[in-house]
């Protein structure tokens, strides 16, 4: 009974997807706008994007976060019979971690690099991209820790998310991930992504729109445990469904986290943020 009940909620879910939707014309050619066929995945903190906030870890004092990335469109190409649109991307971003509540040292700080190769047809959009991280501790954090032995946590993988659009304010997708080359060397390799997006609709003269975004992610390296995160915003802006906007959220994380240096710890935290599309 509960999976047939599972099952015809996927399908009335999946439904919409697959009667597909036209695509507008987009301008193709060199420097396009980046998330103009896949856009970034809301409640992924790993997604590049630019934003600062504050958290509240159960196992520590207040930490400061610091997130500073971007994508840039490089070329964009139209399918044939007017099918859609696959484009090349180029990203990259930092994210540090400061302790904030004592000596505002830097704890660690996450290098990323990307190469993203997009494409949209209909309600559908891909994401296929080669993507290196490189994690290193703070020289604040090695001086606070005596005897701390330090080394590099790094690896350069191949990722892969399906999106759909399901209406115009919820999206669902999914993703794998296989890491080409990991260190150190006995990290896993494999790890699967889930989530959904429900954005409300637009208020205050479409100036203000409040949106919920959910990631779960999976990692081999940390035997497959749930690392969830969930974040609950309102962005502001001129269109604030479609332009440039600020966002004001907070979040929930729980599981594994992030950060590749700390990817063994767990952590339960609540946070507070500001996030700014420029794009």
């Amino acid at each position: 009974m509960k999976t047939a009940v599972f099952v015809s909620l996927l399908v009335g879910v999946l439904t919409p997807c697959l009667r597909g939707e036209y695509t507008p014309p987009l301008v193709v050619g060199q420097a396009p706008e980046a998330d103009a066929l896949f856009a970034p995945l809301q409640g992924d903190p790993r997604e590049l994007h630019l934003s600062m906030g504050l958290a509240l870890p159960d196992k520590e004092k207040t930490v400061a976060e610091v997130a500073i990335g971007h994508y840039y469109g490089i070329y964009r190409w139209a399918l044939p019979n007017d099918a859609g649109y696959t484009q090349l991307n180029i990203g990259g971003g930092i994210f540090p971690r400061f302790n904030f509540a004592d000596n505002k040292h830097l704890q660690v700080v996450d290098f990323y690099a990307s190469l993203p190769f997009d494409i949209r047809m209909g309600r559908w959009s891909g994401r296929f991209m080669f993507y290196h991280v490189s994690s290193h501790l703070g020289d604040d954090y090695i001086r606070d820790n005596p005897g701390l032995v330090t080394d590099k946590n790094s690896w350069n993988s191949l990722r892969s998310t399906l999106s759909c659009d399901v209406d115009r304010f919820l999206r669902l997708y999914g993703g794998y991930t296989y890491h080409l080359m990991a260190y150190p060397a006995t990290q896993q390799h494999q790890a699967a992504q889930g989530g959904l997006e429900i954005h409300f609709k637009p208020f205050v003269q479409d100036r203000a729109q409040i949106y919920w975004a959910n990631d779960a992610q999976w990692w081999e390296r940390t035997a497959w445990k749930t690392q969830f995160n969930s974040q609950l915003g309102v962005k502001i802006g001129k269109d604030a469904a479609n332009g440039r906007s600020i966002s004001y959220y907070v979040e929930y994380t729980d599981g594994p986290e992030y950060y590749g240096q700390f990817f063994t710890a767990q952590e339960t935290r609540i946070g507070l943020g500001i996030k700014f599309e420029i794009s």
